[in-house]
């Protein structure tokens, strides 16, 4: 019996979305199979019948409130064989994995219902000859599911027959084999340093019930998503349900405040869904850097971020200062009119001058209502500083550079001694990396300064050295200092400490 594909109208409980979204990342595949119900109320049925052989048998659609469903009639006489059927064909690139149907038939003069799939050799006759009967047939692991009516009759059927078969509630689970595929660009992806609020291009195509969604995961947690394909009223209407491509979709990404988001690196995963909870295999996974640690401030854009480091009154973009001096940040943040900017964040960043140092943010400052802002920075070593104003995406920058000169302490535990006795010096580095540096003993002779001892810090930056006064005579005055000079991987302009004094009689 040769049939001819048709295409119904159907109804889908789309239970795959929520199993989208929780889906392994990296592209697993969390299938779940998406639920037919045909004629039940579907007052938008859009299907065919085939037949053959020799036969009189009429077909109505009446789905909908009221209506006999699809309807199998036979009133005039018929050819042994020859019959009439509905077809239920899953569409390419699925298959029924169980379907059922409700089927309402009368037999007589020769005619019976059947049903048919892939699991049955020929027909199959549904329940027993009578009027006014009740079946619900099942054809599992098939294309199709076929419900028909025929004459059986060896000399044919005579007319006058009030044999009939309808159904008015087939049910399908539909499994669909092919994952959508997926593809994305822009911004994001890019590889950059990203912030604010970003925008992702999208798309994805399926072979089997049709591309629904795209989901982004960022750092394992959902983030951001979209379905293009959702059910009107809580149900679809085809057996591809969906389209088998989604087009171009853009995601608006905001990785201040969408769940998953950090500053630094984060582990990004797009994926896309069919309507049977299939994902892509692969998903694409970038690692995606965004630094958000100056927020987004002020209602406008800005134009010009004047800074710099206060050295007497007077704003510089080089300053030289000491390791325990607490540099001065001033400057004006105005817009395109050159208008002050009132009641917006600056942010200042440090780098320090070591190979491996990243920026930090260290301080935050508020302009006013002429667009002026100040900050105070800790003292330490020398540093780029980078003031930075961000609205949204966009940025002004301002770099400042501090050389810092190393200004270790120094004491001295006596403040006099006797010729032969020994002097006791302690002092310290600042940090970082003042572990294992080398600091001279210097002591004045007239207006030159002499070395007479070498020191090496221990792992807190500490120094200690002892000094025995064999030379003395009289009541003699000593000035001492620490000094330190230029050494790689340490951040610091070479210095002096403050001087200190000892008296020593012989």
């Amino acid at each position: 019996m040769a049939h001819r594909r048709s295409r119904l109208v159907a109804a889908v409980v789309p239970v795959a979305l929520a199993i989208t979204m929780l889906v392994v990342i990296g592209g697993a595949k969390a299938h779940a199979n998406y639920t037919v119900t045909e004629c039940s109320n579907n007052a938008a049925l859009d299907a065919a019948v085939t037949a053959g052989g020799a036969f009189s048998i009429s077909h109505l659609n009446q789905c909908g409130p009221g209506g006999w469903g699809l309807r199998l009639e036979a009133e005039y006489a018929s050819a042994q064989g020859g019959w009439k059927a509905w077809n239920f064909y899953a569409a390419p690139g699925t298959r029924f994995a169980t379907s059922i149907a409700r089927v309402h038939y009368r037999t007589d003069a020769g005619y019976g219902p059947m049903t048919n799939g892939d699991g049955a050799p020929g027909y199959a006759s549904v329940g027993s000859a009578g009027p006014n009967q009740w079946e619900w047939p099942v054809q599992n692991n098939t294309s199709h599911f076929t419900i028909a009516l025929t004459c059986f009759a060896a000399g044919g059927c005579p007319s006058g027959s009030s044999a009939y078969a309808y159904t008015d509630a087939f049910t399908a689970e539909v499994q669909d084999f092919h994952p959508p595929s997926v593809s994305a660009s822009g911004e994001l992806l890019d590889g950059g340093v990203v912030r604010g609020v970003q925008t992702l291009q999208t798309s994805s195509s399926d072979f089997g019930g049709g591309a629904r969604s795209i989901s982004v995961y960022v750092n394992g947690l959902y983030s951001k998503g979209v379905d293009f394909c959702p059910p009107l009223g809580g149900v679809y209407t085809t057996l591809k349900p969906c389209p088998d491509t989604s087009g171009a979709r853009v995601l608006s990404l905001d990785t201040q405040n969408d769940p998953g988001w950090a500053n630094g690196p984060n582990d990004v995963t797009i994926c896309a869904g069919d309507v049977s909870g299939n994902v892509s295999s692969p998903c694409i996974r970038r690692t995606v850097h965004v630094d958000n640690s100056c927020p987004t401030s002020g209602a406008q854009q800005g134009s010009q971020l004047e800074s710099g480091v206060d050295v007497g009154g007077r704003l510089r973009s080089l300053a030289a200062i000491r390791s325990t001096q607490s540099p001065l940040i001033r400057g004006r943040l105005t817009n395109a009119d050159g208008d002050p900017i009132a009641g917006s964040t600056v942010c200042a960043y440090e780098t320090v001058e070591l190979e491996d140092a990243s920026s930090q943010l260290v301080s935050t400052a508020t302009t006013q209502a002429n667009g002026r802002f100040v900050t105070r920075l800790d003292p330490g070593p020398s540093r780029e500083v980078e003031l930075v104003y961000r609205y949204n995406t966009r940025t002004l920058q301002r770099t400042l550079q501090l050389d810092s000169t190393v200004v270790p302490t120094l004491k001295l535990a006596e403040t006099s001694l006797r010729n032969g006795e020994r002097a006791h010096f302690t002092g310290r580095l600042p940090d970082p990396n003042a572990a294992g540096r080398l600091v001279a003993l210097q002591a004045r002779a007239g207006r030159k300064w002499r070395t007479f001892k070498q020191l090496r810090t221990d792992e807190g930056g500490t120094f200690k050295g002892l000094y025995r006064f064999t030379q003395t005579s009289g009541r003699a005055r000593y000035v001492f200092r620490a000094l330190v000079k230029r050494q790689g991987g340490y951040p610091y302009e070479p210095g002096s400490s403050r001087k200190r004094k000892l008296f020593v009689r012989g």
